[in-house]
Formats: C-alpha cells, sequence, structure tokens
C-alpha cells in the first residue's frame, strides 16, 4: 500500500533536518579544527628544528577550512552546473522553436493559401519534407564555409519562388559563412519572407554590407507597414526567429515600422 501523502511529507521533512544538523556539524567541526590548528600553532611555536607541530597544526588549519568551506563550495559549483545545463536547454528549445516557425508553419500558411492550386501544395509539400529529413539528419540549412552573399542570393531566389515577390538584392562585400552568420542568414530569410508574406508590397528590398568587424544586414519594404506593440503574443517570428536567433548568437536585430509607412529590420553580427 503507497504511503499516505502526510507521512511523505514527514518523511521529507525529517531528511532535510537530518541533512542541515549534519551540514552544521560538519561546519562546527571544521571550525573546532581551525581553532585548535591556530592555537597549537601559536602556543607550540614551531622551529625548524622541530616542525612537527607546525604541520600538525597546518594540516588541522586545511582540513578544518575544507570542511568549513567545502560544502558551501560544492553547492555553488553544482548550482553553476544546473544553471548552465538549463541554459544550454533553453537556447536548444529556442532553435527548435524558430527552426519549426520558419519552415514547417511557414509552408502549413503557403499551402493553405494555395489550397486550390494542387501543383504547388505538392511541390510545397515535397519541399518541406526534404527540408525535414535534412534537419533530422543533421544536414545544415546552409554550410559553413560558404560564400555569405551567395547564401543571400539562395534565399532570395527561395522567397521569390515561394512568394510571387520579387526582392531586389545588393551585396557590397562578401566573406565566408560561420556559426554567427548562419544565424544571420537564416534571421534575413525570415524578414524576407514576414515582408514577402505581410507587407502587401510587390518588392522587398535586402541589403548586405560586409565590413572587418561586422557584418550588416538591412530588409526593406514599403507596404502596409504595423505597430510592434499590437503584434499578438502567439505571433512569433520576429521575437523568435529574428530577434531571439540574432541575441543567442551574439547579434542584435532592430525592426523599424510605422503602420502606412513600411518596415526596416536592422540585423547587426559580430564577425
Amino acid at each position: 500500500m503507497a504511503p499516505s501523502p502526510a507521512r511523505v511529507v514527514r518523511d521529507a521533512d525529517r531528511r532535510m533536518l537530518a541533512g542541515v544538523a549534519a551540514a552544521l556539524a560538519q561546519v562546527a567541526l571544521g571550525a573546532t579544527l581551525v581553532v585548535t590548528g591556530v592555537a597549537v600553532f601559536f602556543i607550540t611555536t614551531p622551529s625548524v628544528e622541530s616542525p612537527s607541530a607546525g604541520i600538525l597544526a597546518s594540516a588541522a588549519i586545511a582540513v578544518g577550512l575544507v570542511m568549513v568551506f567545502g560544502p558551501w563550495w560544492w553547492r555553488l559549483t553544482h548550482d553553476l552546473g544546473i544553471e548552465r545545463q538549463e541554459r544550454i536547454r533553453t537556447q536548444e528549445r529556442a532553435e527548435v522553436a524558430a527552426h519549426i516557425h520558419d519552415s514547417v508553419l511557414q509552408t502549413l500558411a503557403l499551402i493553405q493559401r494555395n489550397a486550390t492550386d494542387a501543383r504547388k501544395v505538392s511541390t510545397l509539400a515535397r519541399s518541406q519534407e526534404r527540408a525535414l529529413r535534412n534537419w533530422l539528419y543533421g544536414a545544415p540549412e546552409v554550410n559553413p564555409g560558404d560564400s555569405l552573399a551567395a547564401s543571400l542570393e539562395r534565399v532570395r531566389d527561395e522567397i521569390e519562388y515561394l512568394h510571387d515577390v520579387a526582392v531586389e538584392a545588393v551585396e557590397v562585400g562578401d566573406c565566408p559563412v560561420d556559426d554567427r552568420l548562419i544565424a544571420l542568414v537564416l534571421s534575413s530569410r525570415e524578414a524576407l519572407a514576414n515582408a514577402a508574406r505581410h507587407s502587401g508590397a510587390p518588392t522587398v528590398s535586402a541589403y548586405l554590407e560586409v565590413e572587418p568587424h561586422q557584418v550588416t544586414v538591412y530588409v526593406r519594404d514599403r507596404g502596409t507597414g504595423f505597430d510592434l506593440e499590437k503584434v499578438p503574443r502567439h505571433r512569433r517570428g520576429i521575437a523568435d526567429s529574428i530577434v531571439g536567433r540574432m541575441d543567442r548568437h551574439g547579434g542584435k536585430a532592430t525592426v523599424h515600422s510605422e503602420p502606412g509607412s513600411g518596415t526596416e529590420v536592422e540585423l547587426v553580427m559580430p564577425r
């Protein structure tokens, strides 16, 4: 028969009190050793000819300090390890959520929009299936070492094909892609997709500038614009796939938009 909830609580309380008592006893014993070691050291005043008393006193002080501060140090190290693991898990969950938004949710929205075009729906479904398989088996969306300008040109072609919106791209400079710049490329793709889907503008633009210390991408449209404060909380494209992704990789995303005045997304990634 399972123990009652009250008994479980009492047992947990007893274990907690026993642990606290053991920790206090260890600290008290350690403090006693430190005090005893210091007293012996000063009373015996060890000399070079008779160092044994000094060695014993030093050993007592060292053991006492370990007993006093050891539990605190272990707890601090343990808590830091747990915090680091939780931070890693949070970042991984955020990356998965951003990827699902960028790929699956975007494709489902396109399928819904083109529900009467069986050929395009089939093409979108096959494309998404390939993308999901590659992602699940570890194939990168952008290969490290690729040209940044070429990666953005592939993004431009993808957006034009999927959304039937012209993308005017200008590249000033180029460099190989690393992990940070992969995040920049993916954030740029999401910004272009948002502009193509929601702005109502027939054309959107992307401007890439590569400098020695940073890389900047501007995504602009002259569409309807929007009020950032009025974006529904469940719409996480800007927060997760643009701003959050850039923050997680050490960059910064700034969104400027007003109703009727279009939208500009500025993405800055240090090199």
